[in-house]
């Protein structure tokens, strides 16, 4: 994650800088480029819903899907709760436009990152209480019954890591950190991912930043825009200069895949502060090591490289409540017209 972070900033700036050298009217001097219009909507009870809007009666109908994946339009009342269906939609929306809705247990946990940024001095647990996590697309109400089962021998087996990876493999999450990172340095990074779209706040030489990745509709690729607070600008990210090291709809993807490998439990002190370490061996050799206050609060992951090198992210808030307006752009901001540098990051 942090390889991309620093992708796009530093590509950021290269878009500043020469953006910085041509005239006015090629920053300003057209309108902003016709954003998706799909539109998403959320029902009395919290849940997101594609809407549609009835041409003949102008009535807004959400799609919603039977058990065999079928896609109708539903009416709703005036509350905003989904009632029956009208007809099928099948030809016109695909699966793979509808919002995703977490459906797991509320998380809102936060704790001072500084705690744990230190060295880490671990002491392994016993073979024997090592174990295997069980899918994260686990239900909750089938978590008890699996080998992530909470005990009571000392604590030291592997439960804690199920209720996140069910929260990111669910979708909808908030995340705050700051890394170890020598280039992106301790700047607080937020990321956010909802519906597959993705945002991200940061720093950048003291200019507050926003990278904002919407997804596409109907199979369409989706679209990168930087958001400029302090100029009240936004602008849309040449293809070219986001490659494929850079792509924002993964963004978040190692914190989002299901783990299919054994879970080690140990103990661990940080700052004088007693930790749980849940961890397992990836495929390319590196160890992720997950770590856990007394709280049971995912407060820091670390990447054991197999070049000896440690990615670390410290982790100060963890949330299932994440906003829809993160991921739209102003009304009032204005377009900067960057498609003059289409081309120009191969040259």
């Amino acid at each position: 994650m942090k390889k991309i972070i620093r992708g796009i900033v530093l590509g950021v700036l290269a878009v500043i800088v020469i953006a910085g050298s041509v005239g006015a009217y090629f920053l300003f001097g057209q309108k902003g480029p016709a954003k998706d219009s799909k539109l998403i909507m959320t029902d009395a009870k919290g849940n997101s819903y594609l809407a549609m809007v009835d041409e003949k009666s102008g009535e807004t109908l959400f799609a919603v899907t039977d058990a065999n994946g079928k896609v109708y339009a539903a009416v709703t009342d005036a509350n905003g709760n989904v009632g029956g269906t009208v007809g099928s939609v099948d030809d016109v929306v695909n699966v793979s436009d509808l919002p995703t809705n977490y459906s797991g247990p509320s998380i809102d946990v936060s704790v001072n990152p500084s705690d744990y940024s230190g060295a880490v001095d671990s002491t392994t647990a016993p073979a024997a209480e090592s174990t295997t996590q069980s899918g994260a697309s686990t239900s909750s109400a089938n978590q008890g019954n699996s080998t992530t089962t909470k005990k009571n021998s000392d604590n030291l087996t592997a439960y804690r890591i199920a209720k996140y990876q069910q929260l990111f493999a669910g979708g909808t999450y908030l995340m705050e950190f700051t890394t170890n990172d020598e280039e992106l340095g301790d700047t607080p990074i937020t990321a956010a991912v909802k519906n597959n779209n993705v945002y991200i706040e940061t720093k950048i030489q003291s200019m507050d930043c926003k990278m904002l990745y919407l997804a596409g509709s109907g199979g369409k690729a989706g679209t990168t825009y930087l958001i400029i607070d302090s100029f009240k600008k936004y602008c849309k990210m040449p293809d070219d200069l986001m490659g494929d090291d850079m792509d924002m709809s993964n963004l978040m993807g190692n914190f989002g895949q299901e783990i299919k490998k054994k879970i080690t439990v140990s103990k661990a002190k940080v700052g004088g502060k007693e930790l749980i370490c849940e961890s397992y061996t990836a495929d390319d050799g590196t160890i992720v090591k997950y770590y856990f206050d007394n709280n049971d609060t995912l407060v820091r992951r670390d990447n054991e490289n197999p070049d000896g090198s440690v990615d670390a992210t410290y982790i100060t808030r963890i949330t299932s409540d994440v906003p829809d307006s993160l991921f739209e752009i102003p009304s009032n901001y204005g377009y900067l017209n960057l498609s003059f540098l289409s081309g120009l990051a191969g040259s």
